[in-house]
């Protein structure tokens, strides 16, 4: 069976209520040692279930899976094999895998072969005698995959790999009807003769059961890790939360402002990974109306770390594509309304907060309506001027990319002080896409800023024709330049910057799909730039993440970093179906927040922290309990009062 998983160790795993290891048929404690196990997943779509999933255990006995139970490595889309068709070479193929196998490489690092299989799980036929070969670093990022074909004509049945150290060579041993053999490598291309072994001893995975959120999980092999390597692993893959605060403590003299200076006085949260963040905290107001006629000395304040209210999982209904600015002391969202398309709302409230359903503190104003769908608008400060970046459908020739610039001094509320929709053209002053000749989509636009240079990133969906008939290669992110003053004008030519696609990415139809751009500010040296794949509604939709240096030419493929990785998936962030289309927002303290959509449609609105890590890269699905511990809620200062100097 290609299913089948091996382990090329003299120990076998149990899950029972944990995974346990064992020696010789007794069960025995292993060594106090990080561990990392191996698998994919059934029960779910082979494009999601097919991929390599890994899980982190502290002792090697007890397991948590990493990433939600979502995958850490999907394969790339496949476009350059002999065997594909003109129009696959377009479309590009989906191909998922299983049986994965973990081990060292000799250099340092890590490898992983597994077999690969096709869109629906099932054998390859293109990969007869073929296994995969894919390094890793940390486990973390993964290099492509190499397809490495073994001296055999035979459909492989399982996989696995090992070093040897007396030969200086690596050991690929794998079975074919059940029969066992093994050849031997130096660099992955060039393999000794198969020579046929008694058996593959002691390598079998027996699943007693499933553990936790190992949902349906096939388990491969598990590798023991260094402290160092475990503890980077789990804080890059795993679940953050809130550990402590930092003890409050703030002397200040005695002055007419000793309360309002006492209001500003944030709490220092810790996490489980090192990281720490700034929280806003309420302070009683009966403790500082004390302090505000105190005399010299030590006082105690009370206080509750702060939270918005949301209610999860739904904060703002039918509405899709979400997107808040907070702009001239008030907070204004738009998005795609979920029950008619053809128009767009916007919704405006003095607090964040006072956006969701259940404050209902806001106002609501239609901005613009017609025949055709308006989606997925985006409230963007350019030059100093509002915009709404949109798509609308017009006439025949699909949806395209257009903004709305708000009059001087306009209100945001008022239809009538907005500009009638500017179409977004070329530097040739044509459109992104002509209407006449229909030949592709521009929709998702949005709109950010690195180095001095503006930039427009969009959901590009060009046609194209093989032998005279149309291939739809499905959505991919373009990006150009613009100017600030005339932002609708591109300056540049488009540039595509998602080529690679993974199988997580791919929707119902087996095309890519990226959509939903937008870009995180962030602390470090990083542009990170989410967007969305998988399916437009349900459980297949999930975030992923393009990186790249600021300051580097963004302009250039290469620049960026694709993520073999959802960042968000379904049931994240707090069990919720398919979250995606994300945008976000800083509020008047300066606190980021994700703002995203989840559901089948309608789909709804939600609001969650962004946290950063240990190194600075984003975390954007942390629930409310990850991000303040409810036990570490209440907070007391220590205020020392001093004499005002003369």
């Amino acid at each position: 069976m290609i299913q089948k998983t091996i382990l090329c160790m003299s120990l076998s795993i149990a899950l029972s209520g944990g995974i346990m290891a064992q020696k010789n048929g007794m069960q025995t404690d292993t060594e106090k040692t990080p561990h990392v196990v191996c698998y994919t997943r059934g029960g779910i779509a082979p494009k999601l279930g097919n991929a390599l999933h890994l899980g982190y255990s502290e002792d090697g006995q007890h397991y948590v899976a990493l990433n939600n139970d979502a995958c850490v490595m999907a394969l790339r889309r496949v476009d350059n094999e002999p065997e594909l068709s003109p129009v696959q070479k377009v479309q590009g193929v989906m191909k998922t895998l299983t049986a994965p196998y973990l081990f060292r490489m000799k250099e340092g690092g890590f490898g992983v072969v597994a077999l690969r299989t096709d869109q629906n799980g099932m054998p390859d036929d293109s990969t007869v005698g073929a296994f995969l070969f894919i390094r890793s670093r940390d486990l973390v990022d993964y290099e492509k995959e190499r397809l490495c074909r073994l001296p055999v004509d035979e459909m492989l049945e399982a996989i696995s790999c090992e070093y040897d150290e007396t030969k200086k060579k690596y050991c690929v041993r794998w079975t074919v009807k059940e029969k066992a053999f093994q050849c031997y490598t130096t660099d992955f291309l060039h393999f000794s003769p198969a020579e046929a072994i008694s058996k593959l001893d002691k390598m079998q995975v027996r699943i007693v059961s499933d553990w936790r959120n190992f949902h349906n999980a096939r388990f491969g092999n598990s590798l023991a890790l260094t402290k160092e390597e475990g503890w980077y692993l789990k804080n890059k893959l795993g679940r953050i939360v809130n550990v402590g605060v930092l003890p409050l403590d703030i002397s200040v003299p005695v002055s007419s402002s000793v309360v309002s200076d006492i209001r500003k006085k944030r709490a220092t949260l810790l996490y489980s990974d090192g990281s720490r963040a700034e929280k806003r905290v309420i302070w009683n107001e009966k403790d500082l109306e004390r302090l505000a006629s105190a005399t010299p000395g030590n006082y105690t304040v009370r206080g509750e770390i702060f939270q918005y209210p949301f209610n999860y999982p739904i904060a703002m209904s039918n509405c899709a594509d979400p997107n808040i600015l907070y702009y001239q002391n008030k907070y204004y969202m738009v998005a795609t309304y979920d029950v008619e398309w053809n128009h767009i709302s916007i919704r405006s409230s003095d607090t964040l907060d006072g956006l969701s359903d259940a404050a209902h503190r806001w106002k609501e104003s239609v901005l613009i309506r017609g025949e055709g769908a308006h989606w997925a608008p985006e409230l963007h400060v350019i030059n100093s001027r509002l915009y709404i970046l949109l798509a609308i459908i017009k006439a025949n020739y699909g949806v395209q990319a257009y903004m709305m610039q708000l009059k001087e001094n306009g209100d945001p509320m008022k239809p009538e002080d907005w500009s009638a929709p500017i179409r977004v053209v070329k530097p040739d002053g044509n459109p992104i896409y002509d209407d006449e000749k229909a030949d592709g989509l521009s929709l998702d636009m949005t709109y950010f800023e690195d180095n001095g240079k503006s930039y427009l990133c969009w959901s590009d969906r060009k046609k194209f024709y093989v032998n005279g008939k149309e291939v739809d290669a499905g959505p991919v992110l373009c990006i150009a330049t613009t100017n600030p003053k005339e932002p609708w004008k591109l300056t540049s030519a488009p540039s595509l910057i998602t080529s690679e696609a993974y199988s997580w990415s791919f929707c119902i139809r087996s095309l890519q799909l990226a959509e939903g751009p937008f870009v995180l500010e962030s602390g470090d040296d990083k542009v990170y730039m989410v967007y969305s794949g998988g399916g437009v509604t349900g459980g297949n939709y999930e975030v992923g993440m393009l990186t790249a240096r600021k300051g580097s030419d963004l302009l250039d493929p290469s620049s960026w970093s694709n993520s073999t990785r959802p960042w968000m998936n379904n049931g994240s962030p707090v069990s919720q179906v398919g979250p995606g289309h994300n945008s976000f927002v800083r509020d008047e303290y300066g606190d980021l927040y994700n703002v995203y959509h989840s559901g089948h449609r309608p789909r709804h609105t939600g609001v969650c922290p962004v946290h950063f890590r240990f190194d600075g890269s984003p975390v954007i699905d942390m629930a409310p309990y990850e991000e303040v511990d409810p036990n570490l809620k209440q907070v007391e200062m220590h205020v020392h009062l001093i004499s005002s100097p003369k």
